[in-house]
């Protein structure tokens, strides 16, 4: 009798477990997707639904989605296929913001990681890294961006946000902050270091499973 109560104690608290995870997990959101505009490319290629930038030559250029947000909490990848640009950029950034002030450090209004040397960089400033250069082929950068608060988090493969054990964007702690303005996903890519035809960098902006966690309270994706 002994053995067949612990058998009904262990059923009864999975049970309670699956209850209390139901409850406490955010609800999925299906369907969320926006891609990179054809009209904001520069320099770039657009292919595989508008979802993978190519570079086309070794100047400056890039790609960027025109859904611009202002609130809400949204979860996205960039997978790089090749990076050789030491300023390549992975981030968000205003309607004003340009690819050259992104790779060049320039002010204004975008946030984003250089691939070359996984410095987050925001409003043209250091703003911490993600722990580690991000231009190896596979790398993924998962993005964090929390319009609510004007916060944003980066991480490498799956690693530590901002590259710091303690940052969290479940509970703004640790991001990075960005200037007040609606923000839209974009890749660029740098003429700095050796840029080479072909470097290219693939969006996941909710079309398909993410390699890594989505945060608590973070939106899947992002709405085109």
């Amino acid at each position: 009798m002994t053995g067949v109560n612990w058998l009904v104690e262990i059923t009864a608290e999975s049970i309670l477990q699956c209850r209390v995870g139901a409850i406490t997990a955010p609800p999925p959101v299906v369907g969320v997707s926006s891609a990179f505009d054809p009209g904001s490319i520069s320099n770039a290629t657009l292919s595989n639904a508008n979802l993978t930038a190519t570079r086309s030559n070794t100047s400056t250029g890039g790609a960027r989605s025109i859904s611009y947000q202002s609130s809400g909490k949204y979860y996205f990848e960039v997978t790089v296929g090749a990076s050789h640009g030491s300023t390549d950029f992975v981030g968000v950034m205003a309607a004003s913001y340009g690819y050259f002030p992104a790779v060049n450090g320039n002010t204004g209004s975008g946030v984003g990681v250089w691939l070359g040397s996984g410095s987050i960089v925001s409003n043209g400033g250091p703003s911490g890294s993600v722990g580690a250069a991000a231009s190896a082929t596979g790398s993924v950068i998962g993005v964090a961006f929390d319009a609510d608060n004007q916060r944003i988090w980066f991480r490498l493969n799956g690693g530590n946000w901002n590259g710091i054990g303690t940052a969290d964007p479940a509970t703004n702690t640790g991001g990075a902050s960005y200037p007040v303005a609606a923000m839209a996903p974009a890749v660029a890519f740098s003429p700095y270091g050796s840029p080479i035809v072909g470097d290219n960098l693939t969006a996941n902006l909710g079309a398909s499973a993410f390699s890594g966690s989505v945060p608590f309270g973070f939106t899947l994706g992002w709405p085109p």
